[in-house]
């Protein structure tokens, strides 16, 4: 049994972060929230993003994941996540929220006296640098991610506490020559010690090694001090004191008396160095112990703002979004996917679509073995408990999710030797539980109930389970093989049949859900499959009983007229698609026309006006003429002719504006030869018009249907090929207006693009999509190129925000 959330005393003796959820359960509530997370394979979930999240911090806020109490506060938790993917989705690069454990660190600056080492150091300082670039990502942009800009403010600039580490450490975590003037001074004075007393030791040590008394020509270094290795059989050569010897004991290393006291130097000065450096830690442990308060909790936020881009990213790899509210207990998920599928890559995972608690409170899902009800019963459970924990889940647009108080289920068989359990034993503990604690915010899944025991006794038994939960409010989902069971269901308020789909052509499960029907467990149809005799599973058929048999053809039978249901209705859909696109066509070619015709009207008047005060001057002209030269008969030839052009030209003009005359509708009989506007060739109208006046013309080896109003009749052509052999294309699959290649290679896309472009036109759509997905980009830029040489494509563009963005490629055909 899975036990999550706890109820109302068990939530006050946790403390609830509104920011990440809140802390494991307490110890009472061990046990049974580990069986939870190992029943819906929760630690998988935690474990993925985990493995997401960049700092020790935002792991540790993961695994401590726990269920929300308050819907407001879940919900907000969810905006905020929504908003972080969009800041690692859409947004400039985001510094990564890197960082060790600091906590060691910080323990160990509480002593007072006490001091830090330099690698604590280098890893502070790279800390408090990791925060003046995350508050500066966030003061540059104050405008935007206004969920986000409260937990930012969390981190505090520690300016000061920076440039004291600068001061003292360089890049490598050692100690800088400028730390301090005194370390500086003793650095200087070692530095020239240190070269008179190795100037002296290669003047001694060239001496001896050119009399052959050393082993090699070159100082060693020896418990600090630089030493001359001798040879023993010469260790008389030189004064002075014994250092060390070789394993064999044939070399003695030697400092000479003369460089003693020098060697002393160095010594004390270099204990002068360390004090110095310890002084120095110290000073600045006492400035980290000071700012103690402040580094803690930019360690607490940073982590938050970890965790919250873990959970981000984690629903970036799903393509996950946040659910809606349950309001009064609904349960809907549109699309659902279970999450480890996607993670492990599992193939194409089959969506669940479901919809429970607002017209029914128990569903019964039954269906053949290995036909996905457990997966989807696992998907309902591991989906709720994301989302109570504040996760996005693989769900699309219009999924809501109640929030749950408890998630009780009975998944798998875990019967016990040990403790004396079998598997029914085990099974009724569990659901004895979950009748003592389950309420109306509950949701129960239980996995082959009524099974393990005798089919009667477990039927009556699971139908009083069933019953009582569903009195109680609880929103239940329940597996099964039990035919009882179903017929309980139809006839029990507040309850619902459900199965798998099972494909009754190939034998195998399709793992669709679908609502309302129940399901056959196909165990003859498996067996056979399977390979057992036919002559086997037939004497079985016959020991089942006519009765037994009956309802399980009853339910065949049902399933294959659903389908046959579901394959019209998708039908029909594809028909309502093309014919909103024709509408839309020719809407678009009438708006087109209008404006053409008001733009041709419009030329036509201006053109005229221009024409009358052309004619107007030329009178005036005339009347002029006439007077000055008294009417000489070649001036009123010259003043008709000029009039009678003027009067053609009005004349030639009216008749453009005029509109034409509306022709007669006529009608087209089968066997009639016509033409069809903008296109060659003749055709042979091969049907009479339907309803909506289309008629099928046959096209050399191709019919099509056309609305008789684009058709023209013609003289029958003078001679007719005969076909032969040839096979006729007609298009009978329904043309869409978009078409889908995601997924596929640009070898398998791009002749199914070009076959679509062909059919499309033949249609006679003007405006289509080419949906190739985002991806890496390969392919939409193939089509793309594809398109530039086709001799169909007019223009291509992607498509807008609310088209698909850079996913869809929309075409506009010649």
């Amino acid at each position: 049994m899975i036990l999550a959330g706890s109820s109302e005393n068990k939530f006050s003796r946790r403390n609830l972060n509104p920011h990440r959820g809140g802390s494991r359960t307490v110890k009472g509530d061990e046990d049974a929230f580990g069986v939870s997370q190992k029943c819906l394979e929760w630690n998988s979930i935690l474990e993925r993003v985990k493995a997401l999240a960049d700092s020790w911090e935002g792991r540790k806020r993961i695994g401590n994941l726990f269920p929300y109490r308050d819907s407001g506060n879940l919900h907000s938790e969810l905006d905020r996540v929504t908003e972080m993917k969009d800041l690692l989705e859409y947004g400039d690069p985001f510094p990564s929220i890197v960082f060790e454990d600091l906590s060691p660190l910080l323990d160990r600056c509480r002593v007072e006296g006490g001091s830090l080492h330099p690698e604590d150091f280098i890893l502070l300082r790279g800390f408090l640098q990791l925060i003046r670039r995350i508050r500066i990502y966030f003061d540059e942009r104050p405008e935007r991610y206004a969920l986000l800009q409260p937990m930012v403010r969390r981190l505090k600039f520690l300016p000061d506490l920076e440039k004291a580490i600068d001061a003292i450490l360089d890049g490598n975590g050692e100690i800088k020559d400028s730390a301090s003037p005194a370390l500086h001074r003793l650095r200087a004075e070692l530095h020239r010690v240190v070269l008179r007393a190795r100037k002296r030791l290669e003047s001694i040590l060239h001496q001896l090694s050119a009399a052959g008394y050393t082993q090699e020509d070159a100082l060693v270094l020896r418990e600090g001090r630089l030493v001359i290795p001798v040879k023993e059989p010469h260790r008389g050569r030189l004064k002075g004191v014994v250092v060390d010897q070789s394993s064999s004991g044939a070399t003695l290393f030697i400092e000479p008396l003369e460089v003693l006291e020098i060697n002393n130097d160095i010594r004390r000065l270099k204990i002068h160095e360390k004090q110095e450096i310890e002084r120095l830690l110290i000073r600045l442990t006492d400035a980290v112990r000071t700012e103690r308060l402040h580094i803690d909790e930019n360690r607490q936020a940073a982590g938050d703002l970890d965790a919250l881009a873990a959970k981000a990213r984690f629903s970036m790899e799903l393509k996950a979004c946040s659910a809606e509210p349950g309001e009064a207990g609904e349960l809907r998920l549109n699309q659902a996917r279970h999450p480890l599928l996607i993670v492990r890559q599992e193939g194409d995972v089959i969506p669940l679509d479901l919809e429970m608690g607002k017209n029914f409170k128990t569903l019964i899902i039954t269906g053949p073995n290995a036909g996905g009800k457990t997966v989807a019963l696992k998907t309902v459970g591991l989906l709720s408990l994301m989302h109570r924990m504040g996760l996005h889940i693989p769900v699309e647009g219009g999924s809501c999710v109640p929030l749950f108080n408890r998630i009780f289920a009975d998944i798998g068989d875990r019967q016990s030797i040990q403790q004396d359990l079998s598997t029914f034993s085990s099974h009724i503990q569990n659901i004895r539980q979950i009748i003592e604690e389950a309420d109306e915010q509950s949701l129960v899944l239980l996995d082959e109930l009524g099974s393990s025991t005798d089919p009667a006794e477990g039927t009556v038994l699971a139908e009083v389970f069933l019953q009582t939960l569903t009195g109680r409010g609880c929103l239940t989902l329940a597996t099964t093989h039990m035919g009882s069971l179903k017929v309980f269901a139809h006839e029990s308020p507040d309850m619902q049949n459900g199965s798998m789909i099972f494909d009754q052509k190939t034998l195998k499960p399709t793992y669709r859900f679908q609502l309302g029907v129940p399901g056959s467990s196909y165990a003859f149809e498996i067996a056979q499959r399977l390979g057992i005799s036919p002559d086997l599973v037939d004497r079985a058929r016959q020991r089942l009983g006519d009765g037994r048999g009956r309802m399980d053809d009853l339910i065949v039978h049902l399933q294959k007229e659903l389908q046959q249901t579901h394959e019209l209705l998708a039908a029909a859909e594809n028909k309502e698609s093309r014919l909103s696109s024709l509408i839309r066509m020719y809407e678009d070619r009438i708006q087109r026309l209008e404006i053409e015709g008001s733009d041709r009207q419009k030329a036509i008047i201006e053109e005229t006006e221009a024409l009358l005060r052309n004619a107007n001057v030329t009178v005036e002209n005339l009347v002029r003429e006439i007077r000055e030269t008294q009417a000489r008969s070649d001036v009123i030839k010259k003043a008709k002719a000029s009039l009678e052009q003027q009067k053609k030209k009005v004349q030639e003009i009216s008749k453009m504006g005029r509109p034409p005359k509306p022709e007669k509708k006529r009608e087209v009989h089968e066997g009639e030869w016509v033409t069809w506007q903008g296109h060659p060739g003749t055709g042979q109208v091969v049907s009479g018009p339907d309803r909506e006046g289309r008629v099928m013309v046959q096209w050399d080896h191709a019919k099509m249907k056309l609305h008789r109003s684009e058709l023209k009749p013609e003289k029958p052509p003078k001679k007719i090929a005969k076909v032969s052999g040839a096979a006729h294309i007609q298009i009978s699959r329904e043309v869409r207006d978009e078409i889908s290649v995601r997924g596929m290679r640009v070898d398998e896309a791009l002749p199914l693009v070009d076959s679509y472009l062909a059919d499309a036109r033949m249609t006679g759509f003007k405006f289509v999509r080419i949906i190739h997905g985002k991806g890496t980009g390969m392919l939409r830029q193939a089509i793309g190129e594809f398109l530039k040489q086709h001799p169909l494509v007019k223009h291509q563009r992607l498509g807008m925000w609310n088209e698909g963005d850079t996913g869809v490629t929309v075409i506009e055909l010649r």
